[in-house]
């Protein structure tokens, strides 16, 4: 029997596809549910947008079996809107239109790195304009417990002092919650 993937995700790196399990375990996604691709050495940004690319591609060509993607890209020194829009130019560049609205398609984009977003959870202060907060390598899993009331929270809007980026990750979660329940 083939395996029926629900969701793609496609992420820069290690913490990226961590953060992305924490949180995706915890919306009651299991794990054959979901398909992770991380980027190889390389230019992890032109890897998550070319990725982005291909697989809006099959996600278009196998429309009705509701599947969707979810991108993880660091903003690094880029506006989060900016940075949302290399990856719909890279879309153009590879003449594949870019996600629409009605589309699965969605993006979580911390500004600088997602450590910012995790020291937040920690219950730190966080200027994005920095990305001096400490790096997981090595110790990953300990940001599963950091990242696992952050849906709840979302959909409560019980963000105080929120990070501006992951306020507008917040943002599109209803349209993601939506589309979770409706599989």
């Amino acid at each position: 029997m083939a395996r029926k993937v629900r969701l793609v995700v496609v992420c820069e790196d290690l913490m990226h596809e961590v953060f992305a399990r924490a949180f995706l375990y915890r919306r009651g996604m299991k794990r054959h549910q979901l398909t992770f691709k991380s980027a190889p050495q390389g230019d992890a940004k032109q890897y998550v947008c070319t990725e982005v690319c291909c697989e809006l591609t099959e996600l278009r060509r196998s429309s009705g079996t509701n599947r969707g993607i979810l991108y993880l890209i660091d903003a690094d020194n880029l506006t989060v809107d900016r940075r949302r829009q290399t990856v719909i130019s890279a879309c153009r560049k590879a003449q594949v239109p870019p996600p629409q609205d009605h589309e699965p398609v969605f993006g979580f984009i911390p500004k600088w790195e997602v450590e910012n977003w995790l020291a937040y959870l920690r219950g730190e202060t966080v200027d994005e304009s920095s990305n001096r907060y400490p790096k997981y390598s090595r110790c990953e899993s300990e940001a599963y417990p950091l990242v696992e009331d952050l849906g709840e929270r979302c959909e409560r809007q019980s963000l105080p002092d929120a990070p501006p980026s992951l306020q507008t990750a917040c943002q599109d979660y209803p349209r993601f919650l939506e589309w979770i329940r409706s599989g």
